[in-house]
């Protein structure tokens, strides 16, 4: 990220508290700008800092890592050429504990591969792996301990905000940060919201922490509600959070009737299910943000097609798709995309 000099600090601190500052590289001041490295970005980013000046593009830094700066470096003396092209390029900052994806043809390499990614990225206290995938009603997967302490309790900070992460209690994305922050920047002070598959509770956190508003984050896993619990005890809260262990298409028939704002259902492989019960609890003109893993040639076109079906069937109607975007990639050529529809 490039800044103005002027705006350096104030830019750096922010993209700490964001999670996306990389201590391991030299900022560069060159030009009267700042060059900052980031994890990762995309124009989101950019758009939800709204800053004048602020450019997102690539270049090299300096590491501030003795020894070895890839894992490729480090594992070239104990792997074979071929092996060394399926080593894993990314990975997934969750607080302290990184967690990789580590393919199949190189899986007796695994505790290597943890070794080597600790010695490179020293501030990690944890290496975890990435075993099989997310699955059942409390949407967990498992995971393998490859290096440092083992553990799969961290505290990650998103925005400022912090939020309590078990990995192998409860469903959590560290790839929907920009999202979590966009659906925030929407809602009104007094909004009732409902976030129906709420996990560890990122979107009401994000919510509550902005507006003066009541986010009801339901989820029918107990130790997902308890980690939001641990959030809401860890912030500073706008508003107000009712957490709520429940059955997300029980609680939005039983509890709300067409007086809720916004309803978000973030849960991709299964929301469509419960758009009916969302019907029921959401107010004319109210706000829904529809989650859904769509492929082919024009997933965005596909995905509005579906709301607008679902909504229908459920005797409603869409007013107005106010956006649709890819939220980021699920597969080879499928995507989680969301749209935001306004429902009468």
């Amino acid at each position: 990220m490039r800044v103005p000099v002027e705006s350096g600090e104030q830019m750096r601190q922010l993209l700490i508290d964001m999670g996306l500052f990389d201590k391991e590289h030299r900022i560069i001041s060159e030009g009267g700008f700042l060059y900052i490295p980031l994890k990762h970005h995309n124009e989101a980013l950019k758009s939800s800092l709204n800053l004048d000046g602020v450019e997102l593009g690539e270049r090299s830094f300096e590491s501030t890592v003795e020894g070895p700066r890839s894992l490729e470096d480090a594992l070239k003396d104990r792997m074979s050429t071929r092996d060394l092209e399926y080593l894993p390029r990314a990975y997934d900052l969750i607080g302290d504990i990184a967690v990789l994806e580590i393919p199949d043809e190189i899986r007796h390499y695994a505790d290597a591969i943890g070794e080597a990614f600790q010695l490179i990225h020293p501030h990690f206290s944890t290496v975890l792996a990435k075993s099989g995938a997310i699955g059942g009603t409390r949407r967990v997967r498992e995971y393998e301990h490859l290096h440092g302490e083992e553990k799969t309790y961290t505290i990650h900070t998103e925005y400022g905000f912090r939020i309590a992460v078990d990995l192998v209690k409860a469903y959590f994305s560290p790839r929907l940060l920009q999202e979590h922050h966009r659906v925030a920047q929407q809602v009104q002070d007094r909004e009732t919201v409902l976030d129906m598959f709420t996990g560890v509770g990122p979107f009401a956190i994000h919510i509550a922490g902005s507006s003066e508003c009541t986010v009801y984050a339901v989820d029918i896993n107990p130790d997902a509600i308890s980690l939001l619990k641990k959030s809401i005890s860890i912030n500073r809260l706008k508003g107000e959070i009712v957490p709520v262990v429940a059955d997300a298409s029980e609680y939005a028939r039983f509890n709300f009737n067409h007086n809720v704002d916004r309803i978000i259902m973030n849960h991709p492989s299964g929301a469509a299910k419960f758009v009916a019960d969302a019907c029921t609890a959401i107010r004319e003109g109210g706000t829904l943000h529809y989650y859904d893993f769509m492929g082919g040639d024009n997933p965005e076109s596909l995905i509005e097609s579906k709301i607008r079906q679902l909504v229908e069937k459920a005797g409603r109607q869409v007013g107005q798709v106010e956006e649709v975007r890819r939220v980021r990639d699920s597969a080879p050529y499928e995507y989680q995309l969301v749209t935001d529809v306004i429902v009468h």
